[in-house]
């Protein structure tokens, strides 16, 4: 991933760690690779792959939660099988975070000293961050690729100038709503970016001239058109219930609609939803 190199330097920096090092696995896989290291005194390391139930991470990845050994060589609650890089790099406590998207364990976060040191809980909470923020931004890459899927499919819809079967133009409306929700809490330039692009492909406004919806009430109408009353709109989107009411009296006021029902037609035929 893109952030191991500064979030670990972060890490190390800020902590009494000799070493940081992990990886991330592939959706509901028993294992994954070491990618990245930083404090490593040798290469053994590098592209060790860690099973499920295995050693320390295996540990971790079996259980879902973190763990950590004193004295890794000689702690009888895990399997030896990596003694070999252990022994190499001189490591002794060893602390291991689960990255977590949806439930699923996708990798492992490691910390470690070279002498029978205690963790602090300043390193454990930092270590959480980490390996917390990593399954943030993976949850946010795989949502992206997915619905970049969802937006090629929209767009050879359109292409192939032919009415698309019910159930996948609901995929697609689906798709464009939720990704919109989860713009809401992307402050990542850069995804931020690739998601504005995707939403860009998945809607064609006719024309320059029109109407232009805001962005909330294009969020408000999105979720309107996937069947949300006002009150569930209003969670997904944290706003109150009158100010929901407020988007969609402008957004129906732009469009010329005399219902919310008409609203969601008249911004589709105008491009704003797909």
């Amino acid at each position: 991933m893109p952030l191991f190199g500064s979030s670990f330097h972060a890490l190390r920096d800020r902590s009494e760690l000799d070493i940081v090092f992990g990886g991330i696995a592939r959706p509901r896989a028993n294992h994954f690779a070491i990618s990245h290291t930083l404090g490593g005194r040798t290469d053994r390391l590098n592209g060790l792959v860690i099973r499920t139930g295995h050693g320390l991470g295996g540990l971790v990845m079996a259980s879902a939660r973190a763990a950590t050994v004193r004295d890794y060589l000689s702690d009888g609650h895990i399997t030896h099988t990596y003694d070999a890089a252990v022994a190499a790099e001189r490591m002794r406590t060893v602390s291991a975070f689960p990255v977590i998207v949806k439930g699923d364990v996708r990798g492992v976060i490691y910390g470690a000293t070279r002498d029978a040191a205690t963790l602090t809980p300043e390193a454990s909470a930092a270590m959480k961050r980490v390996a917390d923020g990593f399954g943030y931004d993976l949850a946010v890459e795989e949502a992206l690729a997915q619905r970049a899927e969802v937006a090629d499919t929209a767009e050879r819809m359109r292409a192939g100038e032919r009415s698309a079967p019910d159930r996948e133009w609901e995929d697609v409306r689906v798709a464009f709503a939720e990704l919109r929700e989860l713009a809401q809490d992307v402050e990542d330039a850069g995804i931020r970016a690739r998601l504005d692009a995707i939403l860009e492909r998945m809607t064609h406004p006719r024309s320059s001239s029109g109407a232009r919806l805001s962005a909330r009430e294009v969020d408000v109408l999105a979720l309107v058109a996937m069947g949300c009353g006002n009150s569930e709109v209003g969670t997904r989107l944290n706003l109150g219930a009158e100010t929901v009411k407020s988007y969609l009296r402008t957004a129906s006021r732009k469009l010329g609609a005399a219902n919310r029902v008409e609203a969601v037609r008249l911004a589709r035929a105008a491009g704003q939803l797909p």
